[in-house]
C-alpha cells in the first residue's frame, strides 16, 4: 500500500517519535535517511552527503519504500538544516509516495542495545573516539539490508575492526562482539 511521504512525517512530527526514517530508491543501494529526536529533524544522510543537500537529492529520485525505526538515535546533527516544518513542507509539495517495508528482524530496541554494546567494545580499544567512529560509519558507510540482519551487524563490525591498529586489540574487539553476537545465531 503506498503513502504520501508527507503524511508519514507529519505522523512521527505530531507524535514526537524518536527513530530514523529510511527510504529506499530503485536502482539505489544508498538509503535516504531522516533521523528524527522528539518529532524534530536533526540529522539527514544519503551516501556520503548530509544535511541539506541531501535535500535536493530526494527532488531528483522516486523513493520506492521506506521504513520507520523508533528509538534510533546518532550522536551527528546536520547544522545547515532548515526546520523540521519547512522539511515537512518542501516534502510535501514534491507529494512522493512510498510503500511500507515489513520491520527490521532485529527489534529497534534490540539493535540499540547491540549498537551501544559495539560501541563500548570498540571505545575500550581505541578510546572514545570510538563512540563517534561507530556513528559516522552508520551513517556514511554501512548500509543495512531490509530486513536487518545478523550479516548486516557482521559486516558493520568487520568495517569497524579496520579502525584498530593494534593486532592483539583487534582481536580483543572480534571476540567481544562475536559474544555478543551469539544469542543471534
Amino acid at each position: 500500500m503506498k503513502k504520501n511521504l508527507f503524511e508519514i512525517m507529519t505522523k512521527i512530527f505530531n507524535n514526537k517519535e524518536t527513530g530514523v526514517l529510511s527510504l529506499a530508491f530503485a536502482e539505489e543501494s544508498n538509503l535516504f535517511k531522516f533521523y528524527f529526536k522528539d518529532g524534530e529533524i536533526y540529522h539527514v544522510s544519503f551516501g556520503l552527503k548530509k544535511g541539506n543537500p541531501c535535500l535536493k537529492e530526494i527532488e531528483k529520485k522516486e523513493p520506492t519504500s521506506y521504513n520507520f525505526v523508533s528509538n534510533i538515535t546518532i550522536d551527528i546533527k546536520s547544522n545547515d538544516l532548515p526546520t523540521t516544518e519547512k522539511i515537512i513542507e518542501y516534502i510535501k509539495n514534491l507529494n512522493k509516495q512510498v510503500s511500507a517495508e515489513e520491520p527490521f528482524s532485529i527489534k529497534s530496541l534490540e539493535f540499540q542495545k547491540i549498537k551501544d554494546s559495539i560501541k563500548i567494545a570498540l571505545i575500550r580499544q581505541i578510546g572514545p573516539i570510538g563512540g563517534k567512529i561507530l556513528e559516522k560509519y552508520i551513517v556514511e558507510k554501512w548500509t543495512p539490508s531490509n530486513p536487518l540482519t545478523k550479516d548486516d551487524i557482521l559486516r558493520l563490525v568487520e568495517m569497524l575492526k579496520d579502525e584498530i591498529e593494534d593486532p592483539l586489540s583487534k582481536r580483543e574487539f572480534l571476540a567481544e562482539v562475536n559474544k555478543l553476537l551469539e544469542v543471534y545465531k
